[in-house]
């Protein structure tokens, strides 16, 4: 970690908000994967209904994305930040002690509930959480914090994943460490909520329109006025829906590709995860707080690369009657070194392309729209990663191999990169 990041973490203006932050972070998947695991384990009787469950849970959770992004932002630029965090952070706590008595009694609609509330408290929350760093920082230091929010995101979003789903034992009972667990992180943000300096009212006189749908297309349409932040925001949710991509096939390349044990799949997780954060907090000292776009491409590139060497790397065929491979066992072998090396540096690359994008989608913002911004970018995100999803599908019932959607993916990210520097980049 870099001097300034060092710097950045003693400041009362950042040190609060970037704790509350990576709680807010842990606790949504810490909670969501306990649920899932909870529901797989204990409360399905049968295969069929818990992937029907898993299922409604992720639509459940991006659902207050859609619906509610506009009104958050609204509020969010209307109302000091601060004391709107501090309500988000009270919310929570309701909402995890209500998760935690469908945890304790076994009610999956309860667990349903909450859910759908810790999407809803993320709704309301991320929109501000980038937001507010204008306001509490000098623009020398908004790379170097955007860096630091985006790699704690990615680091609580890994750590939420494991101990919520170690939460969940074999045997019914140990539920109970789920709900400490998420009760006590809930209460963590609470407090660290409450040192977050006040902000002023960007917009004060700003009349909150509490009809989603018009709210959202008014939000949309102003927004998409800005020849500056639409380039932005289309790259950043084209990152999000990389990440979709790649974690949604993670799991099946594991096993059926590569013929590898969960604790495989555990380390490639970590290595994604710990890649972009590496790449989030790199990229501050090789621009050196400089708040510019031009390496942006460079960035996506080199992602391109090593998304195909992911690929090429992959075994052609395998026996899949093989029994699965130990991560001891994996690793003993010198050309499996080569797979988790371009994870790590997709994901690396990752880290340094997006987050210049969200510095940048800060600084040119109008600071009566920031947040409003931040939300209309959430909505895209959203809707690309859907769209991940969605591409996911199409290529599964076309057949196509699993290293061979990476290749497609670097291909599509090719296209991109020279899209945004159309866009963008070259008429600058």
């Amino acid at each position: 970690m870099d001097v300034g990041a060092v710097d950045l973490l003693k400041k009362r203006t950042f040190f609060p908000l970037f704790l509350t932050q990576f709680f807010g972070a842990f606790n949504d998947n810490a909670f969501k994967f306990a649920m899932l695991t909870q529901i797989s384990y204990h409360l399905s009787t049968s295969q069929g209904q818990s992937e029907r469950y898993q299922a409604l849970a992720s639509a459940l959770f991006i659902l207050p994305f859609f619906l509610l992004s506009a009104t958050a932002g609204q509020l969010a630029d209307k109302y000091n930040k601060a004391t709107l965090i501090k309500a988000i952070k009270l919310f929570e706590l309701v909402l995890v002690t209500i998760g935690g008595l469908g945890f304790y009694f076994s009610q999956t609609w309860l667990l349903m509930v909450t859910l759908t509330g810790m999407g809803l408290h993320s709704t309301f929350f991320g929109p501000i959480k980038y937001a507010i760093l204008p306001d509490h920082l000098p623009r020398q230091q908004l790379l170097g914090a955007t860096g630091l929010i985006e790699a704690s995101t990615f680091i609580a979003i890994l750590l939420g994943t494991i101990l919520g789903t170690l939460s969940i034992g074999g045997v019914k009972n140990t539920s109970v460490y789920a709900i400490v667990l998420i009760c006590v992180v809930a209460l963590a943000g609470l407090i660290t909520s409450l040192f977050i300096l006040p902000t002023r009212s960007m917009v004060a006189n700003l009349q909150v329109n509490w009809h989603v749908w018009w709210a959202t297309k008014q939000m949309i349409r102003d927004v998409a006025v800005s020849k500056r932040v639409v380039p932005v925001i289309f790259a950043i949710s084209w990152f999000w829906l990389i990440g979709a991509v790649v974690l949604t096939k993670l799991p099946d390349y594991t096993n059926y590709v590569l013929r590898a044990n969960p604790a495989v799949f555990a380390v490639f997780l970590s290595l994604f995860s710990i890649g972009i954060a590496l790449g989030s907090i790199t990229i501050n000292r090789l621009l050196g707080g400089k708040i510019t776009l031009r390496y942006v491409p460079y960035a996506m590139l080199l992602l391109s690369l090593f998304s195909a060497d992911l690929c090429w790397a992959s075994p052609d065929n395998i026996d899949p009657s093989l029994a699965l491979q130990s991560a001891c066992q994996f690793f003993s072998q010198l050309a499996h070194w080569r797979i988790a090396m371009d994870l790590f540096l997709l994901a690396f690359s990752g880290g340094l392309f997006v987050v210049p994008l969200y510095t940048y989608l800060q600084v040119v913002s109008e600071s009566g729209m920031r947040s409003r911004t931040v939300a209309a970018n959430n909505i895209v995100n959203a809707l690309f990663m859907v769209a991940g999803t969605g591409l996911v599908m199409l290529l599964v019932y076309f057949q196509v191999s699993i290293p061979y959607v990476f290749f497609i993916l670097a291909m599509l990210n090719v296209v991109a990169v020279i899209v945004f520097w159309l866009l963008f980049i070259k008429t600058k």
